[in-house]
């Protein structure tokens, strides 16, 4: 029985990770690219040797030495602050934000602030509204949280959208979004794969 599919996740441009004691890979449409090596292991003597395939490498950074460490690792404050700035790109050829909100959790209004400070650092400066592609895979929100999180999302979504795609797997965010975003008048449709969302920006372009 096949219960993953590389070839499909990666055909749906699916952000895979394979991590392991010694070392993380990230799946590509080329193969398994080695990005983090933990700290102490040689390269070529400790995983390398002991593959049965030669994977991608292209300068792999050092895991976290937390990881390996007895403390706690205060992963809540890592995913939501560390990373918020570099979870939002923006491409100008096609006038497209993508914000990567997978795996997040926000539980306060104090959660929601940080989203939107970063939100206004990145499209504020542009001068233009933007189209915008929004992965919420893994995402959840608390219930004390989601009205504030939702006002947010139409506050964003009127200052600064042309066109925006949320998507995610997860029937019952989809259903929750849907109805939540309907109730404030906003693109209410929320897409399974990331693939139909960009079908959906990119029939926009061909207008």
């Amino acid at each position: 029985m096949t219960t993953f599919s590389g070839v499909l996740a990666s055909s749906h441009k699916k952000d895979v990770l394979y991590v392991t004691e010694r070392c993380v890979f990230r799946l590509t449409q080329g193969g398994l690219s080695l990005i983090e090596v933990a700290p102490g292991i040689d390269l070529e003597r400790d995983i390398l040797r002991r593959l049965p395939f030669r994977p991608i490498i292209e300068r792999p950074a050092p895991m976290d030495s937390a990881i390996f460490l007895p403390p706690p690792m205060r992963l809540r404050d890592r995913m939501l602050d560390i990373n918020i700035d570099d979870r939002l790109s923006y491409d100008p050829v096609t006038n497209t934000v993508f914000m990567n909100y997978s795996g997040m959790r926000v539980r306060s209004e104090a959660d929601i602030k940080t989203i939107l400070a970063a939100v206004d650092r990145l499209l504020e400066p542009l001068g233009r509204r933007v189209n915008s592609i929004v992965n919420y895979e893994g995402f959840t929100v608390d219930d004390d949280a989601m009205q504030a999180y939702m006002d947010a999302v139409k506050y964003v979504e009127q200052k600064y959208y042309l066109k925006v795609s949320r998507f995610t797997n997860s029937g019952f965010l989809r259903l929750k979004f849907a109805k939540e975003l309907e109730k404030r008048q906003l693109t209410s449709r929320v897409f399974e794969t990331r693939r139909e969302a960009d079908r959906n920006i990119a029939r926009e372009h061909e207008r």
